[in-house]
């Protein structure tokens, strides 16, 4: 376990240190504020009244005007998560890092309190937690955990409700609703995003080239988004439009051609379907989970991908170079991707942009956006006898992490994205509009839940088989059993 201090001795004298400097060099700067006057007619010294000087609003101060305090006396509240950085980084070598350690010190003054990190990896959670929480231990009073590690969590009752603190209000618009949504069963809640979680990181987006884009005299892309023509259709039309045979061999077929779209595997196959607003798992009118993906309309979206991946031949499928690379390369107009900010994008030499997912039809209300299944989610144990306080903490720092949303879209625009309208896209069209599916919370808490996943992915990646439909009934009754079975024994605990 690591206190979260920081260093905070080093860090309050640096800050005592600078303020000092300020201060002086304010004082010597100003000297109409500081200096003796002398009124000779009376022989009395007079002196001008020195102005202060204030310290400058926190970022988060916004995020917590008329915040009710409470004194917790002391209070220990212990985060055990798999990323460092959002709790305890190590130095201050950003602004990020100072806003973080800002936060925590804010909260633990404000409070109280005290706030410990325990690192634990998300392939490890699940051992880590089960013999405390068995053992009557509350083991932490927040869990940060990925989606796909979160269901061993619940299928082992190890989960608590989030509907049970009642120091916590999860309907506050600083929690992310469709994550709340994925994770509620009957009346229940078992996990929720949060701003201390961010998933600007996570969000499948599109990038394109606009090198490519603008020697296809291709419309103005933002344009396309912001009046919501932006949609599969197009994307299709616009990816065949930049294919090339650059090996003169007649047809599109190495990573020496100019391809439409490149773009990881499984989880982009994924990524498509849920920003067409396809679900695998939905709640029932009984409040049951159900396959969700046998309607009309699923199996359309599923064979337009179908189609896309086996007879669009747009897609660069990896050979001898990755996606990215070959994104970078400047050999696809389109890389669809999560938001990562990593060198090889970094030192592109073409230009890039970030638009949204495609809508299905121009008649959606808004794009669709999935988020990664490493994507943070939050939970707490149902062991733990101190809601109350636990409740309280999480809304206090939930609250003030706004900020660090708000500093992760500047940092994105002021190290990676490239146009100025990438901003925008990500605030408007992209964040808050995420697509979340039950089957991400609970695929790991029995493999056979994410058959539909696989299923999915069989026909469209390799090609196994056309007729989706029939190969999704045929699991469907066996899923239903295993569904029930599941939720009945998460509801008796």
């Amino acid at each position: 376990m690591k206190k979260l201090i920081w260093k905070k001795l080093i860090w309050k004298k640096l800050i005592s240190t600078l303020l000092l400097v300020t201060l002086l060099i304010t004082i010597s700067g100003c000297k109409k504020n500081t200096e003796i006057i002398t009124d000779h007619d009376d022989g009395e010294a007079k002196q001008n009244m020195i102005t202060p000087v204030e310290e400058p609003e926190s970022p988060f101060a916004k995020y917590t005007e008329n915040e009710e305090v409470v004194d917790l006396q002391g209070y220990e509240f212990k985060v055990v998560d798999f990323h460092d950085n959002r709790w305890a980084p190590e130095e201050i070598k950003s602004p990020m890092d100072e806003l973080i350690v800002s936060i925590i010190e804010d909260v633990e003054k404000t409070y109280n309190c005290s706030i410990v990190f325990e690192h634990v990896n998300p392939d490890l959670i699940f051992e880590t937690a089960q013999p405390a929480i068995m053992a009557g231990d509350k083991y932490a009073d927040l869990i940060g955990t990925t989606m796909w590690a979160f269901g061993k969590l619940l299928g082992g009752n190890l989960i608590g409700k989030i509907n049970d603190v009642e120091t916590m209000d999860i309907n506050q618009s600083y929690y992310f609703e469709e994550v709340t949504q994925s994770a509620t069963f009957g009346k229940d809640t078992y996990a929720f995003g949060a701003p201390f979680g961010t998933h600007i990181g996570n969000y499948w987006l599109v990038f394109y080239n606009t090198r490519i884009w603008n020697e296809l005299g291709y419309p103005d892309p933002y344009e396309l988004v912001r009046n919501g023509q932006w949609t599969w259709d197009k994307f299709v039309e616009y990816a065949k439009g930049a294919l090339r045979d650059n090996d003169g061999d007649g047809i599109i077929s190495t990573d020496a051609d100019r391809w439409g779209v490149t773009c990881a595997g499984g989880d982009s196959i994924q990524a498509f379907f849920f920003g067409m607003g396809g679900k695998y798992y939905q709640l029932n009118e009984e409040g049951k989970v159900r396959l969700a993906c046998l309607d009309q309309a699923s199996i359309e979206k599923m064979n337009f991908m179908y189609k896309l991946y086996n007879k669009d031949n747009i897609i660069f499928k990896n050979q001898n170079i990755g996606g990215t690379d070959m994104f970078a390369a400047g050999k696809a107009l389109f890389m669809c991707n999560g938001n990562d900010a990593n060198d090889t994008m970094k030192n592109m030499e073409d230009d890039f942009g970030i638009l949204p997912t495609p809508k299905w039809n121009t008649e959606e209300e808004q794009y669709i956006n999935a988020p990664d299944h490493n994507a943070p989610v939050f939970c707490i144990t149902n062991t733990n006898p101190n809601l109350y306080e636990a409740g309280i903490i999480i809304e206090a720092l939930a609250k003030r992490y706004q900020a660090v949303e708000d500093q992760n879209i500047q940092d994105f625009t002021d190290t990676f994205w490239r146009m100025e309208e990438d901003a925008e896209m990500m605030a408007e069209y992209i964040k808050g509009n995420g697509a979340y599916d039950i089957i991400n919370m609970i695929k790991n808490a029995n493999s056979q839940f994410n058959a539909p996943a696989s299923i999915l992915f069989s026909a469209c990646y390799d090609n196994a088989y056309s007729d989706i439909k029939s190969t999704m009934e045929a699991t469907e009754d066996a899923l239903n059993v295993l569904l029930d079975d599941f939720f009945d024994n998460i509801e008796d605990n």
